[in-house]
């Protein structure tokens, strides 16, 4: 009786302050959507952008919750890849999580996130044995995420990615300054005490889930360094800085490279390495595995240099849905023509590598500084004027847009892994479609020889039975002998100097192609891009492993692996998705 009464009470109690929260959440919803007014003061314009969006969406949950998540978290090992141990977790905590599948905002639960993430952990687990049998083109423990979701920043030296973490961690971190500052790629992590690690130590770490970083050499592992820092405010979710993107000598001609092709391949090939690393692919390793990609630029360098436009075509292709175009700083513009003729240009410049009409969304915004008294003159003598008001709300607005979407990244998390999953099968079905087609054709023809050879053999054999049978001048038996041995040998010879051409033949560019149009005859019917976005990425690839391993030692791949594959994405990635997706009209995942 007495532990009903109490339930009760506490249930009367949770739901008079899930009300109160609620009227508060809807007054500041409302007040964020209201329009902004012409008057608006620099202050409170200020004051609006530090409303931190993750606050402001979690704030009426129970704080007994947040204390769980801040104690599992902040243990003394900072493991993060370690779930939170079930002493924390009541009995009555458990039953209570059960029946809420989605938070207030119509997203998953915590639960049903984590039940996601091992569920696509599994999936990508059990097709890694089959992209190492056909050598696909899966990287090594690409099924091996980050223990946190991440937020990657690469753009020009001095565009601000400094100064723009420092913001969002709400304490001073990284060294900014006007001039390249840092030439390492630096993870911020939350934890609970500042712990400084340098590059080894970060990729030897087995559960942080930057392993993979070993592969592009020990010059890229000693510039890669950890910072752990407590009370920041991205609790759950990391920030990586990179070195500030710069056109040295040997790539003065930058943009040409970028898209034009010019050059040649030891240029290149030497401007891919002045940093001592392939700087492209290490971009480019980060950018597939982080949450939210912010490419910066700044008004001194509105996209004219050429290594940060080879990043974004080389690096950044086919990320759009994750990657966030800024440019930073543009409160130092006076003028409006000044504002004119920087975003021209970054605009004419984008459209060099972006071949499209549309370009994406460029956020120009600013970040806040303290106000000082500034008695500068011009050369007339004048006082500079500051920035109107009304022409900051813009910047502070597209500020707060970016700093939501940064914001996003715990979220982004769970649909990054199944579009990674998608993706990834995706690439390993073609891979071994194609593979399998091409090695049937020369096994088909190297089977055809040896029924020839055999053949020969056995009529070579049957004749020189007759001649014993019919008792034969023995000279007649061993000249049949020593002719089909000759023979089958010569004919042998040729067969394989004939093998080893059709092996080129088949390997060759046009036919590869033609085994992609046999294997896939729908999608190339219905013009499907996306399949022939994927047959762009393993093209190469998969001609190179079938040249190095050849077709004669290439594995045969059997019905029931392409039938798992199918299944993973024509049932369980869908399931993955129900599972993901808020609640909406049209919605099934009620109905499972």
């Amino acid at each position: 009786m007495i532990a009903r009464s109490t339930k009760g009470v506490c249930a009367r109690a949770i739901k008079a302050a899930h009300t109160s929260s609620r009227g508060v959440s809807s007054v500041v919803v409302a007040s964020c959507c209201a329009p902004l007014s012409s008057n608006f003061s620099q202050s409170s314009l200020t004051t609006s952008t530090i409303l931190w969006p993750r606050d402001a969406q979690h704030g009426h949950n129970n704080g007994n919750n947040n204390d769980t998540i801040r104690s599992a978290r902040y243990s003394s090992t900072w493991n993060w890849s370690k779930k939170p141990s079930s002493e924390t977790t009541t009995d009555n905590d458990k039953n209570n999580q059960q029946p809420n599948k989605e938070d207030s905002d119509g997203n998953p639960s915590s639960t049903i996130q984590q039940s996601i993430l091992a569920q696509c952990s599994d999936l990508h687990s059990s097709i890694m044995p089959l992209n190492s049998q056909l050598r696909g083109p899966l990287a090594k423990n690409s099924d091996r995420g980050t223990s946190l979701p991440f937020v990657f920043l690469v753009g020009n030296h001095s565009s601000g990615k400094s100064s723009f973490i420092n913001y969002v961690l709400g304490r001073p971190v990284q060294t900014a300054g006007v001039a390249p500052t840092d030439d390492c790629f630096t993870v911020v992590a939350p934890g609970p005490k500042d712990v400084d690690q340098d590059g080894p130590a970060l990729v030897g770490d087995p559960d942080i889930g930057f392993e993979g970083l070993r592969q592009f050499g020990p010059t890229l592992v000693h510039h890669t360094q950890l910072k752990v820092r407590e009370g920041i405010r991205n609790e759950n979710f990391m920030m990586i800085d990179s070195p500030g993107m710069i056109d040295s000598p040997v790539s003065s001609g930058g943009m040409s490279m970028g898209y034009a092709g010019g050059g040649g391949s030891s240029s290149n090939s030497s401007a891919i390495m002045d940093r001592g690393y392939d700087f492209q692919g290490v971009v480019r390793w980060f950018a597939e595995r982080a949450d939210v990609v912010l490419l910066f630029f700044d008004p001194d360098k509105p996209g004219t240099t050429g290594e940060t436009l080879s990043i974004l075509l080389h690096s950044l292709g086919g990320m759009d849905h994750k990657l966030l175009i800024v440019l930073n700083k543009a409160d130092q513009f006076k003028k409006i023509h000044d504002f004119a003729r920087a975003y021209g240009s970054l605009c004419w410049n984008l459209s060099k590598v972006i071949p499209r009409k549309d370009l994406p969304r460029i956020y120009t915004m600013c970040l806040p500084v303290p106000k000082k008294e500034d008695t500068t003159t011009s050369g007339d003598g004048s006082v500079p004027e500051a920035l109107d008001e009304r022409a900051l709300a813009d910047l502070h607005q597209s500020r707060a847009d970016v700093l939501a979407e940064v914001m996003k990244a715990p979220k982004r998390r769970i649909d990054n892994v199944i579009t990674n999953l998608h993706d990834s099968v995706h690439l390993l079905q073609m891979h071994a479609v194609v593979a399998e087609d091409v090695r049937s054709r020369y096994s088909k023809r190297m089977w055809e020889n040896r029924v020839q050879e055999a053949s020969s053999v056995v009529l070579g054999i049957g004749m020189a039975g007759l001649g014993i049978y019919f008792s034969v001048p023995p000279q007649f038996t061993g000249g049949v002998v020593a002719a089909t041995v000759m023979g089958v040998g010569g004919m042998h010879w040729f067969n394989s100097s004939k093998l080893k051409d059709v092996e080129e033949q088949l390997l060759s560019a046009e036919e590869l192609s033609a085994s992609f149009q046999r294997t896939h005859p729908q999608e190339v019917n219905d013009a499907d891009e996306y399949y022939a976005s994927v047959w762009q990425r393993i093209r190469d690839p998969l001609r190179l492993n079938l040249t190095r391993t050849g077709l004669a030692d290439f594995s045969a791949v059997k019905k029931g692996e392409l039938y798992e594959l199918q299944n993973i994405l024509d049932d369980e990635i869908p399931k993955l998705r129900r599972m993901a997706s808020p609640s909406h009209h049209g919605s099934s995942k009620d109905n499972q």
